[in-house]
């Protein structure tokens, strides 16, 4: 396989309406409606915050094309991946209605490469270089 075929692979992979749609599914299921309990009121609060980022990866996904979708991406799950990687590296822990989590990075490995991948693939589209060339 040559190198401009490689090249095209991973554009195709990194297909920021495709992650963006992916990452923000997973987020709300597995992340946020899980382990919703509907009975517990601080929960329900904190977790309609949560899905607004959900709300805003599917509105990017299927509302805005081309490079100002791939930007958005970027700049969506590009700083939840780096505050993952920062609570992950501190050991930070959350005492969150009488459990408590302590991030990991072997257990943050799943949500980083979803967070990853969605910001990735908005840096390989979102064409950044002509942003800088502006001024």
């Amino acid at each position: 396989m040559d190198k401009e075929a490689k090249s095209m692979d991973v554009k195709t992979i990194l297909n920021p309406k495709a992650w963006l749609v992916i990452t923000g599914l997973a987020h709300a299921i597995l992340g946020v409606l899980s382990g919703l309990d509907m009975s517990n009121e601080t929960q329900v609060v904190v977790s309609g915050f949560f899905l607004l980022t959900t709300f805003t990866m599917l509105y990017a996904a299927f509302f805005t094309e081309g490079e100002q979708q791939a930007r958005l991406a970027t700049v969506i799950a590009g700083p939840i991946w780096v505050w993952f990687v920062i609570c992950a590296v501190q050991g930070y822990t959350i005492d969150y209605e009488g459990e408590t989590w302590t991030f990991e990075l072997s257990t943050s490995i799943p949500p980083l490469i979803l967070w990853g991948m969605a910001a990735l693939s908005g840096i390989v589209h979102g064409n950044f270089q002509e942003l800088t060339n502006k001024g």
